[in-house]
Protein backbone atom coordinates (compact mmCIF):
# COMPACT_ATOMS: atom_id res chain seq x y z
CA UNK A 1 0.00 0.00 0.00
CA UNK A 2 1.68 3.20 -1.23
CA UNK A 3 0.03 6.54 -0.46
CA UNK A 4 0.75 10.04 -1.75
CA UNK A 5 -0.86 13.11 -0.16
CA UNK A 6 -1.15 16.41 -2.06
CA UNK A 7 -1.23 19.25 -3.00
CA UNK A 8 -1.45 21.36 0.19
CA UNK A 9 -0.21 21.09 3.76
CA UNK A 10 -3.07 22.46 5.85
CA UNK A 11 -1.83 23.19 9.37
CA UNK A 12 1.03 20.72 8.66
CA UNK A 13 -1.37 17.80 9.14
CA UNK A 14 -0.77 16.03 5.79
CA UNK A 15 2.99 16.03 6.45
CA UNK A 16 2.37 14.84 10.03
CA UNK A 17 0.32 11.94 8.63
CA UNK A 18 3.03 11.06 6.12
CA UNK A 19 5.72 11.11 8.79
CA UNK A 20 3.71 8.77 11.00
CA UNK A 21 2.91 6.44 8.09
CA UNK A 22 6.64 6.19 7.40
CA UNK A 23 7.29 5.42 11.07
CA UNK A 24 4.80 2.59 10.74
CA UNK A 25 6.69 1.21 7.75
CA UNK A 26 4.39 2.39 4.95
CA UNK A 27 5.58 4.00 1.72
CA UNK A 28 4.16 7.52 1.86
CA UNK A 29 4.89 10.91 0.35
CA UNK A 30 3.52 14.45 0.46
CA UNK A 31 3.80 16.95 -2.39
CA UNK A 32 3.30 20.67 -1.79
CA UNK A 33 2.90 23.23 -4.56
CA UNK A 34 4.81 26.42 -3.83
CA UNK A 35 5.42 29.78 -5.49
CA UNK A 36 8.17 30.82 -3.09
CA UNK A 37 10.95 29.26 -1.02
CA UNK A 38 9.26 28.32 2.28
CA UNK A 39 5.75 27.75 3.61
CA UNK A 40 4.23 31.06 4.74
CA UNK A 41 3.69 29.70 8.28
CA UNK A 42 7.01 27.86 8.46
CA UNK A 43 5.49 24.36 8.28
CA UNK A 44 7.89 21.52 7.55
CA UNK A 45 7.50 20.06 4.07
CA UNK A 46 8.21 16.72 2.44
CA UNK A 47 8.50 17.28 -1.33
CA UNK A 48 8.12 20.72 -2.95
CA UNK A 49 7.05 21.46 -6.52
CA UNK A 50 7.93 25.10 -7.09
CA UNK A 51 5.99 26.93 -9.80
CA UNK A 52 8.86 29.34 -10.39
CA UNK A 53 11.35 26.56 -11.04
CA UNK A 54 9.23 24.58 -13.48
CA UNK A 55 7.73 27.13 -15.86
CA UNK A 56 4.64 28.26 -13.94
CA UNK A 57 1.54 26.71 -12.41
CA UNK A 58 0.21 24.73 -15.37
CA UNK A 59 3.49 23.12 -16.43
CA UNK A 60 4.37 22.31 -12.80
CA UNK A 61 1.03 20.66 -12.08
CA UNK A 62 1.16 18.49 -15.19
CA UNK A 63 4.78 17.59 -14.44
CA UNK A 64 3.82 16.43 -10.94
CA UNK A 65 0.84 14.46 -12.25
CA UNK A 66 2.97 12.66 -14.82
CA UNK A 67 5.72 11.98 -12.29
CA UNK A 68 3.40 10.57 -9.62
CA UNK A 69 1.65 8.31 -12.13
CA UNK A 70 5.03 6.94 -13.22
CA UNK A 71 5.98 6.38 -9.56
CA UNK A 72 2.97 4.05 -9.37
CA UNK A 73 1.31 5.22 -6.14
CA UNK A 74 -1.72 3.13 -5.14
CA UNK A 75 -3.74 5.85 -3.38
CA UNK A 76 -3.87 9.58 -4.11
CA UNK A 77 -5.13 11.37 -1.00
CA UNK A 78 -6.05 14.94 -1.93
CA UNK A 79 -6.61 17.81 0.49
CA UNK A 80 -9.02 20.54 -0.69
CA UNK A 81 -8.01 20.22 -4.38
CA UNK A 82 -6.42 17.62 -6.61
CA UNK A 83 -3.22 17.98 -8.62
CA UNK A 84 -4.71 20.10 -11.43
CA UNK A 85 -6.45 23.18 -10.07
CA UNK A 86 -6.74 26.93 -10.13
CA UNK A 87 -7.15 29.08 -7.05
CA UNK A 88 -10.85 29.77 -7.59
CA UNK A 89 -11.72 26.27 -8.78
CA UNK A 90 -12.22 27.26 -12.40
CA UNK A 91 -10.23 26.20 -15.47
CA UNK A 92 -11.38 22.58 -15.18
CA UNK A 93 -10.04 22.01 -11.68
CA UNK A 94 -9.88 18.29 -10.93
CA UNK A 95 -9.48 17.08 -14.50
CA UNK A 96 -6.71 14.76 -13.30
CA UNK A 97 -9.23 12.58 -11.45
CA UNK A 98 -10.54 10.79 -14.58
CA UNK A 99 -6.93 10.39 -15.75
CA UNK A 100 -5.94 8.75 -12.48
CA UNK A 101 -9.03 6.55 -12.35
CA UNK A 102 -8.45 5.39 -15.94
CA UNK A 103 -5.04 4.17 -14.75
CA UNK A 104 -6.49 2.19 -11.85
CA UNK A 105 -5.57 4.57 -9.02
CA UNK A 106 -7.67 4.97 -5.92
CA UNK A 107 -8.64 8.45 -4.75
CA UNK A 108 -9.40 9.89 -1.31
CA UNK A 109 -10.56 13.48 -0.96
CA UNK A 110 -10.36 15.48 2.27
CA UNK A 111 -12.58 18.54 2.53
CA UNK A 112 -10.94 21.19 4.70
CA UNK A 113 -13.59 23.81 5.49
CA UNK A 114 -15.00 26.45 3.21
CA UNK A 115 -14.48 24.26 0.17
CA UNK A 116 -17.53 22.43 1.59
CA UNK A 117 -19.38 25.09 3.58
CA UNK A 118 -21.50 26.58 0.82
CA UNK A 119 -23.09 29.86 1.97
CA UNK A 120 -26.67 28.63 1.45
CA UNK A 121 -25.97 25.33 3.23
CA UNK A 122 -24.12 26.90 6.14
CA UNK A 123 -26.73 29.59 6.78
CA UNK A 124 -29.41 26.89 6.86
CA UNK A 125 -27.81 25.04 9.79
CA UNK A 126 -25.65 27.62 11.57
CA UNK A 127 -27.35 30.65 13.13
CA UNK A 128 -23.98 32.36 13.54
CA UNK A 129 -22.65 31.55 10.08
CA UNK A 130 -19.89 33.90 8.87
CA UNK A 131 -22.04 34.51 5.79
CA UNK A 132 -24.59 36.33 7.98
CA UNK A 133 -21.80 38.77 8.86
CA UNK A 134 -20.41 39.70 5.48
CA UNK A 135 -18.00 36.83 4.83
CA UNK A 136 -17.69 35.77 1.20
CA UNK A 137 -16.03 32.90 -0.63
CA UNK A 138 -13.88 33.28 -3.74
CA UNK A 139 -15.85 30.52 -5.47
CA UNK A 140 -19.21 30.65 -7.18
CA UNK A 141 -21.64 28.46 -5.29
CA UNK A 142 -22.91 26.91 -8.52
CA UNK A 143 -19.35 25.88 -9.30
CA UNK A 144 -18.84 24.40 -5.84
CA UNK A 145 -21.98 22.28 -6.22
CA UNK A 146 -20.96 21.16 -9.69
CA UNK A 147 -17.48 20.28 -8.44
CA UNK A 148 -18.91 18.15 -5.62
CA UNK A 149 -21.05 16.30 -8.14
CA UNK A 150 -17.93 15.73 -10.23
CA UNK A 151 -15.99 14.44 -7.22
CA UNK A 152 -18.72 11.95 -6.39
CA UNK A 153 -18.15 10.25 -9.74
CA UNK A 154 -14.45 9.55 -9.15
CA UNK A 155 -13.56 9.66 -5.44
CA UNK A 156 -13.36 6.31 -3.64
CA UNK A 157 -13.42 7.79 -0.13
CA UNK A 158 -14.41 11.21 1.18
CA UNK A 159 -13.01 12.46 4.49
CA UNK A 160 -13.88 15.33 6.85
CA UNK A 161 -12.42 16.23 10.24
CA UNK A 162 -15.53 16.56 12.39
CA UNK A 163 -19.34 16.36 12.55
CA UNK A 164 -19.76 20.05 11.69
CA UNK A 165 -18.42 19.42 8.19
CA UNK A 166 -20.06 16.00 7.89
CA UNK A 167 -23.50 17.59 8.14
CA UNK A 168 -22.79 19.14 4.73
CA UNK A 169 -21.54 15.85 3.19
CA UNK A 170 -23.02 12.89 5.11
CA UNK A 171 -21.24 10.16 3.11
CA UNK A 172 -17.83 11.45 4.22
CA UNK A 173 -15.94 9.52 6.89
CA UNK A 174 -14.86 11.48 9.96
CA UNK A 175 -11.19 11.21 10.81
CA UNK A 176 -10.28 13.91 13.33
CA UNK A 177 -7.48 16.41 12.98
CA UNK A 178 -4.19 15.21 14.39
CA UNK A 179 -1.25 16.76 16.21
CA UNK A 180 2.17 15.35 16.94
CA UNK A 181 1.93 15.87 20.68
CA UNK A 182 5.65 15.25 21.10
CA UNK A 183 6.02 18.75 19.65
CA UNK A 184 3.34 20.22 21.95
CA UNK A 185 4.37 19.95 25.60
CA UNK A 186 1.84 20.76 28.28
CA UNK A 187 2.40 24.27 29.70
CA UNK A 188 -0.77 25.03 31.64
CA UNK A 189 -1.69 28.41 33.12
CA UNK A 190 -0.42 30.71 35.83
CA UNK A 191 -2.78 31.04 38.80
CA UNK A 192 -0.91 34.02 40.21
CA UNK A 193 -0.88 36.40 37.25
CA UNK A 194 -2.72 39.67 38.04
CA UNK A 195 -3.40 40.49 34.38
CA UNK A 196 -4.26 37.36 32.36
CA UNK A 197 -3.16 37.41 28.72
CA UNK A 198 -5.87 36.78 26.12
CA UNK A 199 -4.60 35.76 22.68
CA UNK A 200 -6.54 35.65 19.39
CA UNK A 201 -4.89 34.29 16.24
CA UNK A 202 -7.24 34.33 13.24
CA UNK A 203 -6.17 32.97 9.85
CA UNK A 204 -9.18 34.78 8.35
CA UNK A 205 -10.81 37.53 10.41
CA UNK A 206 -14.14 37.45 8.58
CA UNK A 207 -14.55 33.69 8.99
CA UNK A 208 -13.38 33.68 12.60
CA UNK A 209 -15.51 36.61 13.80
CA UNK A 210 -12.54 38.69 14.90
CA UNK A 211 -14.48 41.95 14.89
CA UNK A 212 -16.70 40.59 17.70
CA UNK A 213 -13.64 39.52 19.68
CA UNK A 214 -12.11 43.00 19.33
CA UNK A 215 -15.38 44.72 20.27
CA UNK A 216 -15.70 42.56 23.39
CA UNK A 217 -12.07 43.18 24.38
CA UNK A 218 -12.43 46.94 23.97
CA UNK A 219 -15.67 46.96 25.97
CA UNK A 220 -14.11 44.99 28.85
CA UNK A 221 -11.04 47.21 28.85
CA UNK A 222 -13.32 50.26 29.04
CA UNK A 223 -14.98 48.68 32.07
CA UNK A 224 -11.58 48.35 33.72
CA UNK A 225 -11.37 44.54 33.67
CA UNK A 226 -7.68 43.77 34.28
CA UNK A 227 -6.22 41.74 31.41
CA UNK A 228 -3.93 42.09 28.38
CA UNK A 229 -4.80 41.24 24.80
CA UNK A 230 -2.63 40.14 21.88
CA UNK A 231 -3.82 39.74 18.28
CA UNK A 232 -1.55 37.41 16.31
CA UNK A 233 -1.38 37.60 12.52
CA UNK A 234 1.07 36.56 9.80
CA UNK A 235 3.53 34.82 12.11
CA UNK A 236 5.20 31.47 11.61
CA UNK A 237 3.93 28.59 13.72
CA UNK A 238 7.01 28.70 15.96
CA UNK A 239 6.63 32.45 16.52
CA UNK A 240 2.91 32.13 17.23
CA UNK A 241 3.50 29.24 19.61
CA UNK A 242 5.67 31.44 21.82
CA UNK A 243 2.65 33.70 22.40
CA UNK A 244 0.35 30.72 22.92
CA UNK A 245 2.62 29.44 25.68
CA UNK A 246 2.39 32.79 27.48
CA UNK A 247 -1.38 33.02 27.11
CA UNK A 248 -3.92 32.42 29.86
CA UNK A 249 -6.87 32.32 27.45
CA UNK A 250 -6.85 31.57 23.71
CA UNK A 251 -9.75 32.67 21.52
CA UNK A 252 -10.32 30.62 18.36
CA UNK A 253 -13.46 31.37 16.29
CA UNK A 254 -16.98 32.62 17.09
CA UNK A 255 -18.89 31.85 13.87
CA UNK A 256 -17.98 28.55 12.22
CA UNK A 257 -19.23 26.33 15.01
CA UNK A 258 -16.45 23.74 15.28
CA UNK A 259 -13.13 23.11 16.94
CA UNK A 260 -10.33 24.57 14.84
CA UNK A 261 -6.65 23.84 14.64
CA UNK A 262 -6.09 26.57 17.23
CA UNK A 263 -8.49 24.81 19.61
CA UNK A 264 -6.40 21.65 19.41
CA UNK A 265 -3.18 23.60 19.91
CA UNK A 266 -4.66 25.37 22.95
CA UNK A 267 -5.75 22.03 24.43
CA UNK A 268 -2.30 20.55 23.78
CA UNK A 269 -0.61 23.41 25.64
CA UNK A 270 -3.14 23.29 28.46
CA UNK A 271 -4.68 26.67 27.65
CA UNK A 272 -8.39 27.42 28.10
CA UNK A 273 -9.97 27.97 24.70
CA UNK A 274 -12.90 30.22 23.79
CA UNK A 275 -14.60 28.85 20.69
CA UNK A 276 -18.09 28.51 19.23
CA UNK A 277 -19.40 24.94 18.87
CA UNK A 278 -22.71 24.31 17.15
CA UNK A 279 -25.17 22.71 19.58
CA UNK A 280 -25.52 18.95 19.60
CA UNK A 281 -22.62 18.09 17.29
CA UNK A 282 -19.53 17.60 19.42
CA UNK A 283 -20.90 16.04 22.61
CA UNK A 284 -21.40 12.67 20.91
CA UNK A 285 -18.16 13.02 18.94
CA UNK A 286 -16.10 13.56 22.10
CA UNK A 287 -18.28 11.25 24.23
CA UNK A 288 -18.96 13.91 26.84
CA UNK A 289 -21.78 16.27 27.75
CA UNK A 290 -19.24 18.96 28.67
CA UNK A 291 -16.64 19.63 25.96
CA UNK A 292 -13.78 21.50 27.72
CA UNK A 293 -14.14 24.88 26.05
CA UNK A 294 -15.73 28.23 26.77
CA UNK A 295 -18.50 28.10 24.18
CA UNK A 296 -19.02 31.65 22.89
CA UNK A 297 -20.67 33.41 19.97
CA UNK A 298 -21.14 37.08 18.97
CA UNK A 299 -24.07 37.54 21.33
CA UNK A 300 -22.28 36.40 24.51
CA UNK A 301 -18.56 36.76 23.86
CA UNK A 302 -18.16 39.74 26.21
CA UNK A 303 -19.77 37.93 29.13
CA UNK A 304 -17.90 34.70 28.43
CA UNK A 305 -14.58 36.51 28.25
CA UNK A 306 -15.31 38.38 31.47
CA UNK A 307 -16.13 35.10 33.20
CA UNK A 308 -13.02 33.17 32.13
CA UNK A 309 -10.68 36.13 32.77
CA UNK A 310 -11.96 36.41 36.31
CA UNK A 311 -12.25 32.69 37.16
CA UNK A 312 -8.79 31.20 37.59
CA UNK A 313 -10.29 27.97 38.93
CA UNK A 314 -12.27 27.44 35.73
CA UNK A 315 -9.19 28.20 33.66
CA UNK A 316 -7.20 25.60 35.57
CA UNK A 317 -9.93 22.99 35.14
CA UNK A 318 -10.14 23.56 31.38
CA UNK A 319 -6.36 23.44 31.16
CA UNK A 320 -6.10 19.82 32.35
CA UNK A 321 -9.30 18.57 30.72
CA UNK A 322 -8.32 20.03 27.35
CA UNK A 323 -4.96 18.26 27.39
CA UNK A 324 -6.63 14.97 28.31
CA UNK A 325 -9.12 15.28 25.47
CA UNK A 326 -6.52 16.09 22.80
CA UNK A 327 -4.44 13.11 23.94
CA UNK A 328 -7.43 10.79 23.62
CA UNK A 329 -8.80 12.02 20.31
CA UNK A 330 -6.18 13.97 18.34
CA UNK A 331 -2.78 12.41 18.98
CA UNK A 332 -1.33 11.38 15.59
CA UNK A 333 -0.30 8.02 17.09
CA UNK A 334 -3.99 7.28 17.69
CA UNK A 335 -5.47 8.98 14.63
CA UNK A 336 -3.06 7.28 12.22
CA UNK A 337 -4.79 3.94 12.86
CA UNK A 338 -7.96 5.42 11.37
CA UNK A 339 -6.11 6.50 8.22
CA UNK A 340 -4.48 3.08 7.84
CA UNK A 341 -7.87 1.42 8.25
CA UNK A 342 -9.34 3.75 5.60
CA UNK A 343 -6.50 3.10 3.14
CA UNK A 344 -6.69 -0.67 3.60
CA UNK A 345 -10.45 -0.58 3.07
CA UNK A 346 -9.97 1.38 -0.15
CA UNK A 347 -7.49 -1.20 -1.43
CA UNK A 348 -9.89 -4.05 -0.64
CA UNK A 349 -12.91 -2.51 -2.34
CA UNK A 350 -13.41 -2.38 -6.11
CA UNK A 351 -12.50 0.89 -7.80
CA UNK A 352 -15.27 3.44 -7.81
CA UNK A 353 -16.24 4.44 -11.34
CA UNK A 354 -18.75 7.03 -12.60
CA UNK A 355 -22.36 5.92 -12.45
CA UNK A 356 -24.14 9.26 -12.73
CA UNK A 357 -23.86 12.50 -14.67
CA UNK A 358 -21.99 14.64 -12.14
CA UNK A 359 -18.90 14.82 -14.32
CA UNK A 360 -20.98 15.71 -17.37
CA UNK A 361 -22.73 18.53 -15.50
CA UNK A 362 -19.38 19.79 -14.23
CA UNK A 363 -17.92 19.96 -17.74
CA UNK A 364 -21.13 21.59 -18.94
CA UNK A 365 -20.71 24.32 -16.29
CA UNK A 366 -17.21 25.08 -17.56
CA UNK A 367 -18.18 25.15 -21.23
CA UNK A 368 -21.12 27.44 -20.45
CA UNK A 369 -18.71 29.71 -18.56
CA UNK A 370 -16.39 29.75 -21.55
CA UNK A 371 -19.29 30.62 -23.85
CA UNK A 372 -20.23 33.56 -21.61
CA UNK A 373 -16.63 34.76 -21.56
CA UNK A 374 -16.46 34.58 -25.35
CA UNK A 375 -19.70 36.58 -25.60
CA UNK A 376 -18.33 39.15 -23.14
CA UNK A 377 -15.16 39.42 -25.22
CA UNK A 378 -17.16 40.06 -28.37
CA UNK A 379 -19.22 42.72 -26.59
CA UNK A 380 -16.06 44.37 -25.30
CA UNK A 381 -14.55 44.46 -28.77
CA UNK A 382 -17.76 45.99 -30.15
CA UNK A 383 -17.84 48.66 -27.43
CA UNK A 384 -14.16 49.40 -27.97
CA UNK A 385 -14.74 50.02 -31.68
CA UNK A 386 -17.69 52.29 -30.88
CA UNK A 387 -15.63 54.28 -28.38
CA UNK A 388 -12.75 54.58 -30.83
CA UNK A 389 -15.15 56.14 -33.38
CA UNK A 390 -16.44 58.50 -30.68
CA UNK A 391 -12.85 59.43 -29.79
CA UNK A 392 -12.06 60.43 -33.35
CA UNK A 393 -15.22 62.56 -33.50
CA UNK A 394 -14.15 64.32 -30.30
CA UNK A 395 -10.65 64.83 -31.68
CA UNK A 396 -12.11 66.48 -34.77
CA UNK A 397 -14.22 68.87 -32.64
CA UNK A 398 -11.16 69.85 -30.63
CA UNK A 399 -9.14 70.51 -33.80
CA UNK A 400 -11.75 73.01 -35.01
CA UNK A 401 -11.19 75.32 -32.04
CA UNK A 402 -7.39 75.07 -31.93
CA UNK A 403 -4.76 76.76 -34.15
CA UNK A 404 -4.02 74.56 -37.21
CA UNK A 405 -0.26 74.50 -36.51
CA UNK A 406 -0.75 72.61 -33.23
CA UNK A 407 0.22 68.94 -33.24
CA UNK A 408 -2.82 67.02 -32.00
CA UNK A 409 -1.74 63.55 -32.97
CA UNK A 410 -0.82 62.44 -29.46
CA UNK A 411 -3.27 61.64 -26.68
CA UNK A 412 -1.45 64.05 -24.35
CA UNK A 413 -1.91 66.93 -26.80
CA UNK A 414 -5.61 66.16 -27.12
CA UNK A 415 -5.96 66.00 -23.33
CA UNK A 416 -4.26 69.41 -22.91
CA UNK A 417 -6.45 70.89 -25.64
CA UNK A 418 -9.58 69.54 -23.99
CA UNK A 419 -8.61 71.07 -20.65
CA UNK A 420 -8.09 74.46 -22.29
CA UNK A 421 -11.45 74.16 -24.06
CA UNK A 422 -13.24 73.38 -20.78
CA UNK A 423 -11.45 76.27 -19.10
CA UNK A 424 -12.62 78.70 -21.83
CA UNK A 425 -16.22 77.49 -21.53
CA UNK A 426 -16.22 77.79 -17.74
CA UNK A 427 -14.63 81.24 -17.95
CA UNK A 428 -17.33 82.32 -20.41
CA UNK A 429 -20.08 81.08 -18.10
CA UNK A 430 -18.59 82.97 -15.17
CA UNK A 431 -18.31 86.20 -17.26
CA UNK A 432 -21.99 85.97 -18.28
CA UNK A 433 -23.07 85.49 -14.64
CA UNK A 434 -21.17 88.60 -13.52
Amino acid sequence: MRVVLAPMNFASMPVTIVQELKRRGYDAKHVQYMAGVNHKFGFSLDHIANYKEHGGRVSTQFMVLDQLIKENWDIFHFWNKSLLFSGTGENFTGLDLPLLKARGRRIAHRFTGFDLRLPSWDMAVNEHSPFFHGAVTPWEESLQKAYMGFLREYVDQFVVQDPELQQHFPEARIIPRALDLEKWDFVGISNTKRRPLVVHAPTNEAYKGSKFVIEAVEALQAEGVPFDFKMIKDLSLDEARRYYKEADVIVDQLLIGSTGVLTLEAWALGKPCVVYLQPGLFEKFYKTDDVPVVNANPSNIKDQLRMIIGDVGRREELSYRGRELVENFHDIRIVIDQFVDMYKGMMERPLHHPTGSGDIEYLKWHFQKMAKQEANTRNFERRFKEQRVEFHRYKQRVEKVMPPQRDLTSVEAIYRAARRLVHRVLKGIKTKRT
